[in-house]
């Protein structure tokens, strides 16, 4: 806590030095005038939502193959761990190729497919770039709902699905009347602990984009190190660190208070 009431602290002046002048929630006021600040929130949101949502997602249908008894499924588990151990400076790099409008892989699939009329520069696209950091989150991050769904798919009782199988049941039953109420505790928690996780997100962004083009990847992280060390405003900077703080506070509680996650994963 001492950390977090420090920052709420020096949030209140102008400057964390010995010249610093009390401001009260002068930072605060001002910040929350700001079109940037909304404009900065907005991207926050779009990137928290679509990396969680897209993971989600991803790691579902990999969990529901690999809990098949298919040939080469070890390998593919074995495979979604290794996003999670490549550094992201070389995830943003090996990206930063694939998609690169001159000599990318992706690029250049798409123009023969007949998909794009040419190249995109996704990461310095006004519109694609937004896109590129996402799909880029989604590799590196997919595979921690990939884990979690996964080890609760398999603590499933088979004998579910062969007394299901034997009353009729499609397979789209079986997964709506069986899997999704096992994982549906699961996914809560994913929603959450990754939500707030994206929206914090500082490197990924940073290292690709800077929060540019034009700003349309900056989102708050980015904005509180631009005001603290591009703009030395460590009042404003620690003001929305806090603002970001109570904001998740709020979504969190109400998060609990409307799905209780806790007693869905116990159930």
């Amino acid at each position: 806590m001492l950390p977090i009431l420090y920052a709420l602290n020096m949030s209140l002046f102008s400057n964390p030095t010995q010249e610093a002048a009390f401001v009260g929630l002068a930072n605060y006021t001002e910040l929350l005038s700001s079109p940037d600040f909304w404009s900065f929130l907005w991207n926050s949101v779009v990137y928290a939502l679509s990396t969680t949502i897209l993971s989600l997602l991803v790691g579902l249908g990999l969990a529901l193959v690999v809990n098949q008894r298919i040939k080469g499924r070890s390998i593919l588990r074995t495979m979604m761990i290794f996003p999670y151990l490549i550094p992201t400076l070389v995830v943003i790099f090996l990206w930063k190729f694939i998609l690169d409008p001159n000599v990318g892989i992706l690029n250049q699939v798409l123009v023969d497919a007949g998909l794009l009329a040419q190249p995109i520069g996704f990461f310095s696209s006004l519109k694609w770039a937004m896109a590129g950091v996402v799909v880029t989150s989604v590799w590196k991050f997919g595979s921690f709902s990939f884990f979690i769904l996964l080890a609760r798919l398999q603590a499933i009782d088979p004998d579910l699905y062969e007394r299901a199988r034997v009353e009729g049941a499609t397979t789209w039953q079986a997964f709506r009347d069986i899997t999704f109420p096992h994982l549906r505790g699961a996914i809560l928690i994913i929603l959450l602990v990754r939500g707030i996780w994206m929206f914090n997100k500082f490197d990924i962004i940073w290292l690709s984009t800077n929060g540019g083009p034009l700003n349309t990847t900056t989102t708050l992280p980015i904005r509180v190190y631009q005001l603290a060390f591009n703009e030395v405003n460590f009042g404003g900077a620690t003001a929305l660190a806090g603002i970001m703080f109570f904001l998740l506070a709020i979504v969190a509680t109400v998060y609990f208070r409307v799905f209780n996650p806790s007693e869905e994963v116990g159930a």
